[in-house]
């Protein structure tokens, strides 16, 4: 797809409605840049809040393999909400 963008005198680029529709992006959106020896490449860019970031570390995305696959091979435990409070109530600092 080959399409046409301006930019205004603060250099604002405005992307074709098309466009925003096959990436399906809307709204604000933020936008990885690289300039190549072509010229610009635009890629829709997810950000992480900084208090979700421990979320995709390394440790915590080894933990969530880990019980995916113990999942695989049914080997988890179905807890009930009385069990799920007792853990709660325990693991407190």
């Amino acid at each position: 797809m080959l399409l046409e963008a301006e930019s205004n005198a603060q250099g604002r680029l405005t992307i074709p409605a098309q466009a925003r529709e096959v990436l399906r992006v809307s709204g604000k959106t933020h936008w990885r840049v690289e300039v190549t020896d072509e010229g610009l490449l635009l890629r829709p860019a997810v950000l992480i809040p900084r208090e979700d970031a421990w979320a995709y570390t390394p440790e915590h995305l080894a933990l969530i393999e880990q019980a995916r696959a113990e999942a695989r091979a049914e080997e988890t435990k179905q807890l009930s909400p009385a069990d799920l409070l007792e853990a709660a109530q325990t693991s407190r600092v």
